[in-house]
């Protein structure tokens, strides 16, 4: 249900125009070169006036962080970044709110936004956009090459290197602006779009090499580095699993699970200490990450969760994030040893293979096994994977019903979850003894294995035999897996598994 909380009445016509808003503020221009900002907690609460321009403000906008809450307005003289507490102790103390100028003359800027840190601002202007400091009045860069003018940018939410942009040219960039070892280098995505308007959060994975592909040409860099190493298992791992905004990241070994936070070499959540009596096979962000979802024994669980990253400086070991179990649903297998479940979109369904070689379908609305395929395979299936599809392409909603298996000796097969039955079989890989496993493209016509045979197939899922061969891996391809936006398959071979990510 949606409740209107403030409702405010401008002096003029504010459409086209970036107005700020935030959990606890929203902020209007007022008499064109002055700022309202409003509570939303306490709408009978005085608005401050923060006054400092000498130009008609054209955007506003609040920072990404819950504290400080920074708020930037810009007008065709300043661009200037306000404390909002800071502001309202001094007009409680009677003086006059000031903020910290961080630009001057770049022009009429449209829109402005904040990096995940709130130390840069990104401020649109003509076909130009000035990235600048928020804390002194500093312009790290000026980006150009729009032909038209700008309507929005928006910095990646895991890496302020990123920025995207769109103009009224019909096109979007993203740039990746980066330094090694002082060398800037920079890469650039042109895609050209319907009239484009204001940007939304969904971006691109962060690696790509150079391709080609319909109307877009991909321009990235092309080096591959270690983000960051964490220690922290005492066991090898067996499985991780990104959040879907890529905010956290899960790492499961034998009987334990920790949750990362994108650049944090200290996990947010720990969970063990004999919470599980058998080993982790699986674990998964599910639901739009509102829940855990993971394996153990013949059992899958389904845990509420909340990360809260601060620690108390005396009392470092002891996490304040909260873990708790809100579902736990026994399967008929001994053990439960593949899992998948899809998180991109809502769905109730978890698909299960056990021990016994049996598929299961479980409804985790109902709390209970709603299918089951006995007998799925010869041997025990080591790999399941649905058709997920991806946020860059879409498929008829038919095509969600198809999830892979796969088993050693018994090749992959591909099931119709509708009838439960098997479509295809596809057996030309090597699998003889290794866990090889398979994965369908975002676009859902293709299919690829990994094999025992230092190469990985690629199948057309209308067809039982393959159409390429991926060579020149140096041992056996034990993981394979699409890329989400680009036609590219990338493979990971066998080697020693270790505790470290």
């Amino acid at each position: 249900m949606i409740t209107q909380k403030l409702s405010l009445t401008c002096d003029r016509l504010l459409s086209h125009q970036q107005l700020a808003c935030c959990h606890s503020y929203c902020g209007i221009p007022f008499n064109g070169k002055e700022a309202l900002i409003y509570s939303n907690m306490d709408p009978q609460q005085k608005p401050l006036l923060l006054t400092g321009h000498h130009g008609d403000i054209g955007a506003m906008t609040f920072g990404k962080r819950s504290r400080p809450v920074l708020l930037c307005s810009a007008s065709a003289d300043y661009i200037i970044v306000w404390d909002i507490e800071t502001c309202q102790n001094k007009t409680q103390e009677g003086e006059i709110a000031t903020g910290i100028v961080i630009g001057t003359l770049l022009g009429d800027v449209v829109h402005l936004s904040f990096c995940f840190s709130d130390e840069r601002v990104a401020a649109c202007s003509g076909s130009n956009i000035h990235v600048l400091s928020s804390k002194r009045q500093e312009v790290i860069c000026t980006l150009t090459g729009h032909l038209g003018p700008l309507t929005s940018a928006e910095f990646c939410p895991w890496n302020r290197n990123i920025l995207v942009s769109a103009s009224e040219d019909r096109t979007f960039k993203v740039r990746l602006r980066a330094r090694q070892q002082r060398q800037r280098t920079e890469a650039e995505v042109t895609c050209r779009l319907t009239p484009a308007s204001f940007l939304h959060s969904a971006w691109l994975p962060e690696q790509y090499h150079k391709s080609k592909c319909c109307d877009c040409t991909l321009y990235f860099l092309a080096y591959l580095t270690y983000l960051s190493l964490n220690v922290g298992h005492d066991k090898p791992v067996s499985s991780v699993s990104w959040s879907l905004g890529r905010q956290w990241w899960l790492s499961s070994s034998d009987l334990s699970i920790r949750i990362w936070t994108n650049g944090s070499s200290e996990p947010a959540i720990i969970m063990g200490d004999n919470v599980f009596s058998k080993p982790i096979k699986s674990a998964q962000f599910y639901y739009l990450d509102k829940f855990l979802l993971l394996a153990s024994g013949p059992s899958v669980y389904l845990y509420l969760y909340n990360v809260d990253i601060t620690r108390d400086v005396i009392k470092r070991y002891k996490q304040r994030s909260v873990v708790k179990m809100a579902s736990c649903v026994p399967t008929s297998s001994t053990d439960i040893t593949a899992l998948s479940a899809a998180n991109d979109f809502l769905s109730y369904i978890v698909l299960v293979c056990g021990s016994d070689r049996s598929i299961q379908v479980v409804d985790m609305n109902k709390g209970a096994v709603a299918s089951v395929l006995p007998d799925a395979h010869s041997r025990v299936i080591h790999c399941i994977t649905q058709n997920k599809g991806s946020i860059f392409s879409s498929q008829t909603p038919e095509s969600y019903n198809l999830f892979l298996t796969g088993a050693v000796t018994d090749g992959v097969k591909i099931w119709d979850l509708r009838t439960l039955r098997c479509v295809r079989r596809y057996e030309n890989h090597a699998n003889r003894c290794q866990p090889c496993s398979s994965a369908i493209s975002p676009c859902g016509r293709f299919i690829v294995c990994g094999s025992e045979d230092k190469c990985a197939y690629v199948y057309d899922i209308r067809s039982s035999t393959y159409f390429h061969k991926l060579q020149r891996h140096s041992d056996t391809v034990l993981s394979v897996a699409f890329n989400p936006a680009t036609p590219e398959v990338r493979s990971f071979l066998h080697t020693c598994f270790s505790p470290y990510l």
